[in-house]
């Protein structure tokens, strides 16, 4: 990030309230301080940035109301007065100047501030490292994946999320469990459970009922209990069902509330690594548990742009920036894998960090 992007993010666009959104159109409008860009100009960087409309009549829209809204005249009438004076190109250019006359004061500033900057940027952005991602505004890359799944669960379908171990399944399990209420067009009540933390039926049971507040029962008894519920279960590593200590009937249990009915008591969203003919093949279980009740949906490492988009994502709000050689190292090392991804940008930032503070 250069020290002009820096200025916008940290000066301007914090102090004057701007969204995510305003924030990358502003970045795109005055890519340094020297230069506007047309609105038409920055729908078309949409490409390359998704945060960015593709419309230029939206962005024309989003610019009025950064010069109306965030620049109100109890905010700063000055700059206020001189925009309203002025229309379309000229407002921009206005704009921009005066962006540019705080950017010199800001510049005056850093000196003395330097080496506070280094100690607050020493907080790697590129976390966490082994845990599932519960904040939502830190999961990216799978709003598609995420719209798909609730467009199969309102379908009236289940689901099961197949991908290679660590790719993000667990994430998205969280991701799903935490926005269901709002997505889900028939409501169910939400209920996540960890597998790896279970070890047999009757563990499987107990977190069952203790999550649907009712005592600790299987058979007839649960199934007439779970029948007057409407429940989303979401299973994190299912494969741990093939394990020693869990049965054949709780697997066809489970199946029976998730089927055979238009609106069943359980629709269920599972995580597996591998395909579910593979993991619970016929010859075992007749019929295989969850085939055929759960539709199968890939979760695919990220492409190149989606790496990119990530990278810029989690620099923003520093004073780091990585050269272009090491954004094509990164791609090729991870092969779109957020793990392996996170590891390599966490160590990459680090060695920038180690630098600055030396250069200091």
């Amino acid at each position: 990030m250069s020290f002009w992007q820096t200025f916008l993010v940290m000066d301007v666009c914090r102090q004057y309230g701007l969204s995510h959104k305003e924030q990358e159109i502003l970045l795109a409008k005055f890519p340094d301080e020297n230069t506007v860009n047309s609105n038409n100009q920055v729908a078309d960087q949409s490409l390359e940035n998704k945060q960015l409309p593709d419309i230029a009549e939206t962005v024309r829209r989003q610019m009025w109301t950064i010069y109306n809204k965030r620049f109100a005249p109890q905010q700063d009438p000055e700059i206020f007065l001189e925009l309203n004076q002025k229309n379309g190109k000229s407002k921009d250019i206005k704009f921009l100047a005066w962006l540019k006359n705080k950017y010199l004061q800001w510049l005056e500033t850093q000196n003395f501030k330097m080496v506070d900057s280094v100690q607050t940027y020493t907080d790697n952005p590129f976390t966490p490292l082994n845990d599932i991602i519960n904040d939502q505004h830190l999961l990216y890359g799978r709003e598609r994946d995420i719209t798909r799944i609730f467009e199969t669960l309102n379908s009236g379908s289940s689901v099961a999320l197949i991908g290679e171990k660590k790719i993000g399944k667990s994430s998205l399990l969280k991701a799903i469990y935490q926005q269901a209420q709002h997505r889900l067009i028939k409501p169910r009540k939400a209920i996540y459970l960890n597998l790896s933390l279970i070890f047999n039926d009757d563990d499987f049971y107990d977190k069952l009922c203790e999550q649907v507040n009712i005592p600790v029962q299987r058979g007839r008894q649960l199934i007439r209990n779970l029948e007057q519920q409407q429940l989303l279960l979401l299973l994190d590593e299912v494969e741990r069902m093939t394990w020693k200590g869990f049965t054949r009937d709780l697997r066809l249990q489970l199946r029976g509330l998730a089927d055979g009915q238009a609106n069943p008591p359980l629709r269920l969203v599972i995580t597996a690594s591998e395909h579910l003919d593979v993991l619970f093949p016929d010859s075992r279980d007749d019929p295989s548990p969850f085939q055929g009740v759960c539709i199968e949906e890939i979760i695919h490492p990220w492409n190149e742009n989606i790496v990119r988009g990530f990278i810029h994502n989690r620099l923003m709000n520093t004073q780091v920036s990585f050269i272009e050689e090491e954004i094509i190292q990164l791609i090729k090392e991870s092969c779109g894998h957020p793990q392996r991804l996170m590891y390599s940008c966490h160590r990459i930032y680090s060695r920038h960090i180690q630098r600055m503070k030396t250069e200091l």
